[in-house]
C-alpha cells in the first residue's frame, strides 16, 4: 500500500518512466542509483527465526527489498517466547542490529522506529521483545513504537499465546516508548461484519492493519500546502501522558469492503461519528464505556471537507468521556493526499483506558494455565 500511494512498483521498486516517487518517500525509501532508473528501497528489516514467511517475501516481492535485510533462520522458535528472547534470538540479534545501524546510517535524521510483530508466536513475542530492549539501549534518543497483533483463539489455537503474550507485554510496558494494540479478537469480527467476510483469514486482517498504518505515517510521507504535519515523537508525545500509559488503540473509517469502495462513500460526518463506535476499534473494547486520556485524529483528503470534518469532530468531542486532568490532549492532522483505497478516509488513535479489558482477556487466558504450570516445563527448558 505504502509503495503503491508513492508511485513504486512493489514487485521492482522502481517508478513509471523514471519519475519521481510523490511525496517525502525518503521517510520511508532510500534510492539506489544515481539515475531517473533506480530503484527505490523501503527502509526495513524482516525477521523470522523460521523460513517461510521471509522465503515468501523472497519469491513475491525480493526484488524490492534489500536482500541483506531480509533475514531468516531455520530452526524456528517453536510458539516459544523463551526461544526468541533467550535462545535462538540471542543467536541472530547481533545480525539484525547490525542491518538497523546499517539503516540508521542511511539517514539523515532519524524520526524513530515503528516495530511490527505478532505477540502469540515465538519470534514475534520473544524476539519482538529482545529487539525493541536492545534498540532502546542502543539508540534511547530514538522514540519506539510497537505495533503488537494480539492473539485470537478465531485465528490460531497455539495453546502458548496466553503465555508468550503476557512475556511480551511486560516487555513492551518497560521498553518500548508505545504501544498500538492490533487485537485479532476485534480484527476478526471487523472483517466478518464490515467487509461481509464468512471465515476471514490473516491476509484480511493484515489488510485491515495496513489500512491504519498507513493512515498512521501518512502525515510522515506526504508534506502540502494544507497538509499539516505530525512527527512519531510528537505523536507519541501527544498520546502518552505517562510512561506507564502508553497502551493504544485505533480505529479507522470508512471500513467500506475493499471492493466496494469506490461506489460507497461515507460522509465526513458519519466518519467522524464511526471512529469513536465501539464496533470500529480494533481492539475488543468499547472506548466510550471508558475515558480518553488522549487522542489524535489524523484525516486524509478531506481538504474540501476542512470546515464539516471540524465541525463534526467539535460535536463529537463534546461527547466523549474525556479525563479532567489532561484538558487539552487531542491532536488533529490533515494530508492532503488521498490514500489508494478510499478518496477520503481517518486514522483514530486513542489512549482510553478500556484498552485494560483487552489486557484483562489476555491475562484471564494466562490464569487458565499458570496455576496447573501448564507447558512451563517449555520454557524452563530454555532458561526462564
Amino acid at each position: 500500500t505504502v509503495c503503491f500511494e508513492h508511485g513504486i512498483d512493489p514487485m521492482t521498486g522502481q517508478t513509471a518512466q523514471g519519475q519521481a516517487p510523490r511525496g517525502n518517500w525518503s521517510a520511508f525509501f532510500t534510492k539506489l542509483g544515481e539515475s531517473t532508473s533506480g530503484s527505490y528501497v523501503p527502509r526495513a528489516v524482516m525477521v523470522d527465526l523460521e523460513p517461510s514467511v521471509i522465503d515468501n517475501i523472497k519469491a513475491t516481492s525480493g526484488s524490492l527489498f534489500n536482500p541483506g535485510n531480509l533475514i531468516g533462520r531455520t530452526e524456528g522458535a517453536g510458539g516459544n517466547f523463551a526461544v526468541g528472547y533467550l535462545g535462538a534470538g540471542r543467536e541472530v540479534l547481533p545480525e539484525v542490529m547490525s542491518r538497523l545501524d546499517s539503516e540508521i546510517d542511511k539517514c539523515d535524521n532519524v524520526g524513530g522506529i515503528i516495530v511490527l510483530h505478532a505477540t502469540g508466536g515465538g519470534s514475534g513475542s520473544g524476539f519482538g521483545a529482545l529487539l525493541i530492549e536492545s534498540i532502546k539501549e542502543k539508540y534511547p534518543e530514538f522514540p519506539v513504537l510497537s505495533c503488537a497483533v494480539l492473539p485470537s483463539t478465531q485465528v490460531s489455537s497455539v495453546v502458548t499465546e496466553p503465555y508468550n503474550t503476557v512475556f511480551t507485554l511486560n516487555t513492551l510496558r518497560r521498553a518500548a516508548d508505545a504501544c498500538l494494540i492490533f487485537d485479532n479478537e476485534a480484527l476478526f469480527e471487523l472483517a466478518h461484519r464490515k467487509w461481509n467476510i464468512e471465515s476471514p483469514t490473516v491476509d484480511d486482517l493484515n489488510l485491515l492493519i495496513t489500512e491504519a498504518l498507513a493512515g498512521l505515517t501518512a502525515s510522515m510521507r506526504f508534506s502540502g500546502f494544507l497538509t499539516v504535519e505530525i512527527s512519531l515523537r510528537e505523536l507519541l508525545t501527544n498520546l502518552v501522558p505517562q510512561p506507564s500509559l502508553h497502551f493504544l488503540m485505533c480505529s479507522f473509517a470508512p471500513l467500506t469492503p475493499p471492493d466496494r469502495s469506490k461506489f460507497e462513500e461515507m460522509g465526513v460526518e458519519e466518519m467522524t461519528r464511526s471512529l469513536f463506535d465501539n464496533g470500529s476499534v480494533f481492539a475488543a473494547c468499547s472506548p466510550m464505556e471508558g475515558r480518553f486520556l488522549s487522542t489524535a485524529v489524523l484525516y486524509r483528503g478531506i481538504m474540501e471537507d476542512k470546515l464539516l470534518a471540524d465541525s463534526a469532530l467539535a460535536a463529537m468531542r463534546e461527547q466523549l468521556p474525556l479525563t479532567y486532568w489532561i484538558p487539552t490532549a487531542f491532536k488533529i492532522g490533515y494530508v492532503e493526499q488521498a490514500g489508494i483505497s478510499h478518496r477520503k478516509s481517518m486514522v483514530l488513535l486513542a489512549n482510553n483506558t478500556e484498552i485494560a479489558r483487552v489486557l484483562d482477556r489476555i491475562c484471564h487466558n494466562f490464569d487458565k494455565l499458570w496455576p496447573r504450570k501448564a507447558f512451563t516445563n517449555w520454557y524452563l527448558n530454555e532458561g526462564m
